[in-house]
């Protein structure tokens, strides 16, 4: 574990890659961290805020999400059982083997809906800008999420992942970034 300059805990990527394909393997407490008290109220609450459905309220509901730190895929699937939202492509995205084949599984009744990509560098910024590998294409999501993550990760992760944000997304008013956290 590292402190970066704000004295948080941090982990590098390794121990990050290390501590989530334990998780993944093990479960953490309840396995059910979208829907349980510990993540139950937080991801309603971003749900919430990211619109998903149509109201006379909300502007359009995105069709395009980005899942940055998916985990087992636990997000994707709770919206994604909602037929009526409406998401025509997920593209979920996380450093762990591990987290990324419990997504694979998890994730593969909705078919082509759904991409599940490992990000084997850790670099946020590869998943846009590498040579190599390009998950997604540059402004052309319509909503950016990313779940218990941020916590975590270094300043510099941290700043890249934004940056990750801006460069996927949509250039429209419509637009959004939706993080939830512990701290």
């Amino acid at each position: 574990m590292h402190f970066s300059i704000d004295k948080r805990p941090t982990l590098s990527r390794t121990e990050a890659k290390q501590v989530y394909n334990q998780f993944a393997t093990t479960s953490h407490a309840g396995g059910k961290d979208a829907t349980s008290g510990y993540g139950g109220p937080a991801i309603r609450a971003l749900l919430s805020m990211a619109s998903l459905k149509s109201s006379p309220h909300s502007s359009s509901p995105p069709k395009a999400v980005l899942d940055y730190g998916c985990g087992q895929g636990k997000l994707a699937e709770l919206v994604l059982q909602d037929e009526s939202l409406n998401v025509k492509q997920w593209v979920c995205i996380d450093q762990s083997p591990n987290m990324v084949h419990k997504a694979k599984e998890r994730l593969h009744k909705f078919g082509n809906v759904v991409e599940v990509h490992l990000l084997e560098s850790g670099e946020p910024l590869d998943a846009v800008s590498s040579d190599q590998l390009q998950i997604v294409q540059p402004q052309s999501m319509d909503l950016f999420i990313s779940t218990y993550c941020l916590d975590v990760m270094s300043e510099t992760d941290m700043h890249s992942t934004l940056t990750l944000a801006e460069r996927t997304l949509k250039p429209s008013s419509d637009s959004k970034v939706i993080l939830a956290g512990i701290t």
